[in-house]
């Protein structure tokens, strides 16, 4: 048998595990860091939008190859324009089959492998609103969606990413149908990923130290062992569109940044969406056995 010194001596870059005497010897833990970015994008039509998409949304598209994985919320319209620009080798296509106006606006780009072909998309179970009130929720097909990222190519590693837009708007009706939605997550969750480490990322509208929004807010994160990123780097401009995770016994995650992408503006310094893109970059490690 080849030494373990000799093997690993011919080439680093092969992998290779070293065998002492015949016995296996633990490579080190893996481990790296992704800038991973959540934006509600505005796509509704111009006109309908709270901002001006058919300019910005072109504007957007470049500025989204910094980050390593890209969840935007409200991509209905401008999904060719949206993608004209961006080189992530891995992209979800927008939701085709739906029952309401448009549909959910949910997608994601990433350096990360997944299966683009079987994102996982959930409508939520209740909604309110319509043309003229409540905020029009029910005009969409809102919900979340649900893939499972490879971080590290064939080694492995793997990460449950959610992307979701909640239930808008602050009367009872819309309160009561966005806690119905997170009790739908909490329990999709629950079922499917008890056990894996996850990164949620998307527009909450759950407004941080509310009277109403917070104690939501404190429920999903203690029903499903997660904690806020932006809480947790004790950053100063808390939004409700927010990176929530949670490490596993497998996956250790950890946010080291977290600001607002400051460069979604025109050159005169206009927003290109009436919501801000947030920006964390997470450090992930796998634990030695």
């Amino acid at each position: 048998m080849m030494s373990g010194a000799l093997c690993c001596g011919l080439s680093a870059s092969l992998g290779c595990v070293p065998f002492v005497d015949d016995v296996r010897v633990d490579a080190p833990a893996m481990q790296g860091a992704f800038d991973a970015l959540t934006y509600n994008v505005a796509g509704l039509p111009e006109g309908l939008s709270g901002s001006e998409p058919q300019d910005y949304i072109p504007l957007i598209s470049p500025r989204l190859n910094a980050y390593d994985l890209v969840l935007v919320q409200e991509d209905f319209t401008y999904q060719r324009e949206l993608r004209a620009d961006v080189d992530h080798a891995h992209q979800s296509a927008p939701l085709e089959d739906y029952e309401r106006l448009v549909g959910d606006g949910l997608n994601r780009f990433s350096h990360f492998a997944f299966d683009t072909e079987n994102v996982v998309r959930e409508r939520w179970v209740e909604c309110y609103g319509g043309i003229d009130f409540g905020s029009s929720d029910c005009l969409a097909n809102k919900g979340f969606s649900v893939a499972t990222h490879t971080l590290n190519g064939t080694a492995g590693v793997e990460l449950v990413v959610v992307n979701f837009h909640a239930e808008a708007g602050g009367g009872p009706e819309d309160n009561a149908a966005r806690e119905a939605g997170l009790d739908q997550l909490v329990a999709f969750l629950d079922e499917h990923h008890a056990d894996d480490a996850l990164v949620l990322g998307g527009d909450t509208n759950l407004h941080g130290f509310d009277d109403v929004d917070e104690p939501v807010l404190q429920d999903l994160m203690q029903r499903l062992d997660l904690d806020d990123a932006c809480r947790a780097l004790q950053c100063d401009d808390e939004h409700i569109d927010r990176f929530l995770w949670r490490s596993s016994s497998v996956l250790t995650l950890t946010p080291v940044l977290w600001r607002v992408a400051d460069e979604m503006v025109t050159d005169d310094g206009e927003d290109l969406s009436d919501h801000s893109a947030i920006h964390t970059r997470f450090q992930w490690s796998v634990p030695t056995n």
